[in-house]
Order: structure tokens, then C-alpha cells, then sequence
């Protein structure tokens, strides 16, 4: 049975008292990618003729094994006209602001060595007690041994793992370890959710039970992520990363988060001002990754009109901020659950520029947004429940068509309705078909742009009086 993997990465650094010979190795192996790339881009071949090339010139000072890691590395470039060492060096070679010399130590200061289970892990480059060992392949049984700093949460024993050293200068390296293990089997298995909203200075959290209902919200800011250096900055998202995952272990419900992408065509204000600010990418990426490890279940959802219908719908009700508001309707939507509208849409009355000619004025509780007739139809259509017509007939409901009811209305009589425009118009029951549930336009539909009707209301004096009430177009 096959299970999951995850792929691990740790970074550290090595130090060799004596780096010529793995300086020299380095630059074997880089002119061997560069060769491999010319046998695959400039003479079309592929599979084993490329590894055929390669050894008719350096299978005297690589072993096998160091030259199929090159092709391996060389397959990977698909671009034609590709510049080994970086574009930027090269520039700056041209500009004259780095000598030859200092670009090529540049364009060969990298090793590379894939690992193979059958072979203790890596034939090439071994890490073992904290000692790293490379083989150097001209002589026979030879190993340089330098001195591994790597994470002690890393120090255990590799079963199969990739090596890549690249040099730094005064005999250090850094090293980058990875290798597989096994997906962390999902600990958050209960009804309900937990919506986070990112933010500049934090994350808005927001805990809701089954039914989409709100238990519990906080914030969790820290100045440092606006004001600190990095160093500071990396250290809080990494403890506001770890708290959220702990409060999502101890109540056994799924996190989700907005599926922000960063790459986007489209740019707008709001995107260039979230792009910049790296806050955003490192928290939503450290949440991700740590729920990933500790095997809390993370759902992203589309951020699109989060903080609108928050405002509209939440934030006066339950008394909570923007950001705690947007994040009750990302729990929501991570659990499918659709908005209702629960709010007003009316023309923009105060029409001070150009642009507001096109723009619609939601009103919710207490509060109002802004908002331009195709993000509000976008809106209407993608992220609010549709308003379905519900039929009181005898076909319908054969039981209770015995039995009066106030509000019924007999077949073959009209009824006054009105569509989501605002627009009045009559049908009668003969125009519905009454088995698909769908109203059929026929000639008996009448539109009006205007709409009166007579409502009977008590005054408070106890008398009744007769009042006008005027349906106007919406939209």
C-alpha cells in the first residue's frame, strides 16, 4: 500500500580545513552539466547518449554516479540560450565590476549528489554524527571529512537524501539536505472550522462549530511585523504560525485560509500593496507548512468579497472587527456554506465623481459599502445563495392541498411579484410549470418599471389608513 510523502529540506553549513580538492570537484562536475546541456540543446540527444557524451571526457576524473547527477541537473534547464553562473554576473562581468576570475569561481562553486537508499543513504556525500564526508572519485577510497552545523531537530539518522553544496569563501559551504518521509496522518477530524485572516500587523482568528455559527474569536498582532527588522519579523510569524496550529489541534477542526496568489496578470492598489509586503506570503507559507507537518487539515478558499460580506453581515451583529468579520466568512465558505443576502442594494445617491455613476451602495447593519455593477453581479452570482421562488399548489403538495392556508394562492388566480432588478410584474399559476419548478415567460407577463400597491396599516391611534408604496428600480 502506497502512502504519502512529503519532502523535507534542512539547511546548514560546512567547513573544510583544506577545500582545494572539493573546490576542484565542484568545477569538474559544473563543466559536466554544461557539457550535457549542449549533447541535449545543441546535438538533440537524449536518455543514455547523453550520459555516453559526458563520459567520453570525464569519466576519468568523475565516477559514474557524479556524472549522472550532471545529466540529471542539465535535463532540467528547458530554456535554449541559458548563462551558467547567473544572468546578473554576467552583467556585472561586462560592466566591469567583477573581474573573470571572481564570475567563473562563481559559475563552478556547486556539488550535487542524489541519494540512493542501497548506497547508506548517498554514495557521493554521506552525513554521519555531524561529521560530512565527500567521496573524491580519482582516488580510490578516499573521503574528505568536514565539520557539519545543521539544526539539532535534523541530527537523525537519513535513510535516503539529496546533498547540495555550494561555496561561500574561507572553506565554508552551505549545505542544503533533503529527503522523503511519510505524509503526518490528519488530527483534525471535527465538525466546524477555524477561519484566518492575514493582515499587516497579524491574523484574525475565528472559530465556528457546525452549523457556521461563531464560538470564539480573537487577534493575534504583533507591532514587530510592521515596525521590526527581519530578524524579529521572521520570529513572530514563526510564533503566531505555531500558535494558530495549536489552537487548531486543541479543538480538532480544520483551518482555511485564502488561497492568495501572488502572480496574477491583473494588478490593482490593494494586490501591489499585499504583494509588497512580504508579511503576507511568509504567514500564509509558514501556517501552510506547519500545518502540513503537524497533520492539521488546511483548506484555501477564494478570498474574493470576504471583507464586504463580513462588514455587511457580521461585524455589526456580533460585534467584531473587519478583519475577524472577513475571517467568520472564510470558516463559512471553507465549509461550503454559501451567504445569504441579508442586506439592501439601492443607487448611489451622492454621486460627487465620474466613477460613481456605476457603482451600487449596499447597506447592511449599520453599515454600508461601495461597490461597482460587476463586482456586485460577480458577486450575486458566485458567493450569494440564489433566491429560489417556492410554488404552493395542489400538484405540489397533494396533503396539504385539502387543508386552507393563509397565504396560499388558488391556481389559474395572478400574484404580484417583483424580480431582483426591482421591476413589478403579474403572472398566474397557469404560466409555472409546476413539475420542473421553473416559471415560464409567456405573453400573461406583464412588466412594469413602476409598481404601486395598497398596504393597510394601523396607525397609533388604532385607526386605518391607506398608504402608497412605491417599488422603484434597483439596478
Amino acid at each position: 500500500m502506497k502512502t504519502d510523502k512529503i519532502r523535507r529540506v534542512a539547511h546548514g553549513q560546512v567547513w573544510f580545513s583544506n577545500p582545494e580538492p572539493i573546490l576542484e570537484l565542484c568545477q569538474l562536475q559544473c563543466s559536466a552539466i554544461r557539457s550535457a546541456y549542449q549533447a541535449i540543446h545543441k546535438h538533440d540527444l537524449k536518455g543514455n547518449d547523453v550520459k555516453k557524451y559526458v563520459k567520453n571526457n570525464y569519466m576519468q576524473t568523475l565516477n559514474q554516479r557524479y556524472i549522472s547527477d550532471a545529466c540529471s541537473i542539465a535535463s532540467g534547464v528547458n530554456q535554449d540560450n541559458s548563462i551558467f553562473g547567473g544572468k546578473r554576473a554576467w552583467k556585472l562581468m561586462n560592466n566591469g565590476v567583477i573581474s573573470k576570475e571572481e564570475w567563473t569561481s562563481r559559475r563552478n562553486n556547486s556539488l550535487y549528489s542524489r541519494g540512493d537508499r542501497t548506497k547508506n543513504g548517498n554514495p557521493n556525500i554521506r552525513i554521519e554524527d555531524g561529521i560530512l564526508k565527500i567521496n573524491i572519485p580519482t582516488e580510490r577510497g578516499k573521503w574528505i571529512e568536514g565539520k557539519l552545523h545543521i539544526p539539532k531537530k535534523f541530527n537523525h539518522y537519513f535513510e535516503c537524501y539529496d546533498v547540495r553544496l555550494k561555496y561561500v569563501g574561507d572553506g565554508n559551504f552551505k549545505v542544503m539536505v533533503t529527503w522523503e518521509e511519510e505524509k503526518p496522518i490528519c488530527l483534525t477530524n471535527k465538525d466546524g472550522a477555524i477561519g484566518i485572516d492575514i493582515n499587516p500587523d497579524g491574523v484574525a482568528l475565528v472559530e465556528v462549530n457546525s452549523h457556521g455559527n461563531i464560538l470564539h474569536h480573537h487577534y493575534e498582532k504583533s507591532d514587530r511585523l510592521t515596525y521590526g527588522n527581519n530578524c524579529q519579523r521572521l520570529q513572530d510569524v514563526r510564533e503566531i504560525a505555531n500558535r494558530v496550529i495549536r489552537y487548531s489541534l486543541n479543538s480538532g477542526k480544520q483551518i482555511v485560509i485564502e488561497d492568495l496568489k501572488f502572480t496574477q496578470t491583473k494588478k490593482y492598489k490593494k494586490f501591489n500593496r499585499m504583494s509588497h509586503n512580504f508579511i503576507y506570503r511568509k504567514l500564509s507559507e509558514a501556517i501552510e507548512r506547519k500545518a502540513y507537518l503537524s497533520g492539521a487539515k488546511l483548506v484555501k478558499v477564494n478570498p474574493a468579497f470576504t471583507s464586504v460580506l463580513g462588514i455587511l453581515k457580521f461585524q455589526d451583529m456580533y460585534s467584531l472587527n473587519r478583519h475577524t468579520s472577513a475571517a467568520l466568512v472564510i470558516a463559512r465558505r471553507g465549509m461550503g456554506i454559501q451567504e445569504k443576502q441579508t442586506f439592501s442594494v439601492k443607487e448611489k445617491t451622492d454621486k460627487k465623481e465620474k466613477s460613481d455613476k456605476d457603482k451600487l451602495n449596499l447597506e447592511g447593519r449599520g453599515l454600508s459599502i461601495d461597490l461597482t455593477r460587476k463586482a456586485w453581479s460577480w458577486m450575486q452570482e458566485g458567493f450569494l445563495q440564489t433566491k429560489i421562488a417556492t410554488l404552493t399548489g395542489s400538484e405540489l403538495v397533494p396533503v396539504m392541498a385539502q387543508i386552507p392556508s393563509t397565504g396560499e394562492t388558488p391556481v389559474s388566480e395572478s400574484v404580484g411579484t417583483t424580480d431582483h432588478y426591482g421591476s413589478c410584474y403579474t403572472t398566474t399559476m397557469k404560466d409555472v410549470d409546476i413539475k420542473s419548478g421553473i416559471k415560464c415567460v409567456t405573453e400573461n407577463q406583464v412588466r412594469n418599471d413602476k409598481c404601486k400597491s395598497k398596504i393597510t396599516t394601523r396607525s397609533k391611534k388604532g385607526d386605518l389608513q391607506n398608504k402608497e408604496c412605491k417599488i422603484f428600480q434597483v439596478l
